[in-house]
């Protein structure tokens, strides 16, 4: 059935060969029954890895590659770091989802439990524990130079430029410390509060800061890494926040589709649900934002004027 010899189905039993996964697909096929049984037992709340998903695929590390458009260099740094290519335009989670066949949030829950993804993020945030500090001191600005060797381990980490790295630090400093100016004024209100059950209302809200400020390194560390593997081209954004502008009940977006040179920004924000399009009664194509793409302007806004400062916003 497998179209192999005896020999090396008994060496598949004893262990002493592992087949591809191709042939695991096969096997699986053949006693009907997912892929991933015929692997290793994982330990509890394991999370499957990209290396799991593409075997369970049946798939090479070369056809997977091929597959979603990369170099087997480009795509070992996915598999063995957790780490998507800078020039990527987003879509390329959505491309790995699609190759194998799994839901988007499989991809992403892969890349963000790698050990690799972790030991980052643990970098990054015992690094932003040191930087934060700087927020905590008074009557003195919180900022970081791109020059300052601090945020140069950073940049390292992120795989970005200094120049862009100081640009999301000194925002996310600038958080911290609104979050400390809360923090305190949160203690000031328990001496003024009017009873006891106030008193425990306020005693709650400043534990939450609390939890919240010791929280902050490793959440901008998450969010951070997050952002950057995710970030829309320069071309996308511009693009995306251009859109209203450029709508209008006699603007027909049919041309733009099909040129050449700007369609395959178009195809990504199609493909990540951040624009639709509608053909009207005179066969016009109307472009909109969606609402999805709308919250990602809003909430992501002060992020990309980090990443992109030229580009301007509404």
């Amino acid at each position: 059935m497998l179209k192999t010899s005896k020999a090396r189905v008994l060496a598949y039993e004893r262990e002493t060969s592992v087949p591809e996964p191709a042939r695991v697909l096969q096997i699986a096929n053949i006693f009907n029954v997912n892929p991933r049984e015929l692997y290793q037992a994982r330990p509890a709340g394991h999370v499957d890895q990209i290396r799991d998903l593409r075997c369970y695929a049946g798939l090479t590390a070369a056809e997977f590659a091929k597959t979603i458009g990369l170099s087997r260099t480009t795509y070992r740094d996915i598999e063995s770091l957790a780490i998507l290519p800078a020039r990527d335009d987003g879509t390329l989670p959505l491309k790995m989802a699609s190759a194998l066949g799994l839901p988007l949030g499989m991809i992403h829950r892969a890349l963000d439990h790698h050990p690799a993804a972790a030991e980052r993020r643990a970098t990054i945030a015992a690094h932003l524990v040191e930087v934060f500090k700087r927020a905590e001191v008074i009557h003195h600005p919180a900022l970081i130079d791109p020059d300052d060797e601090m945020l140069t381990r950073i940049a390292e980490q992120l795989r970005r430029p200094a120049s862009v790295v100081c640009r999301l630090v000194n925002y996310d400093l600038g958080r911290y410390r609104d979050l400390l100016r809360r923090y305190e004024i949160a203690k000031v209100n328990i001496a003024y509060a009017q009873g006891g059950r106030e008193t425990r209302a306020r005693a709650r809200e400043v534990e939450k800061l609390r939890g919240n400020i010791d929280r902050q390194p490793s959440a901008v560390a998450s969010s951070q890494l997050r952002f950057l593997a995710e970030a829309m081209s320069s071309q996308q954004w511009r693009t995306l926040v251009d859109l209203p502008r450029r709508s209008g009940p006699m603007y027909d977006f049919g041309a733009t589709l099909n040129d050449p040179n700007v369609r395959h920004i178009w195809n990504g924000l199609l493909a990540r649900g951040f624009v639709k399009v509608e053909r009207r009664l005179n066969s016009i194509l109307s472009l909109s934002v969606t609402s999805y793409g709308l919250d990602i302007c809003r909430n992501q806004r002060p992020c990309y004027a980090c990443l992109y400062p030229r580009i301007t916003a509404p």
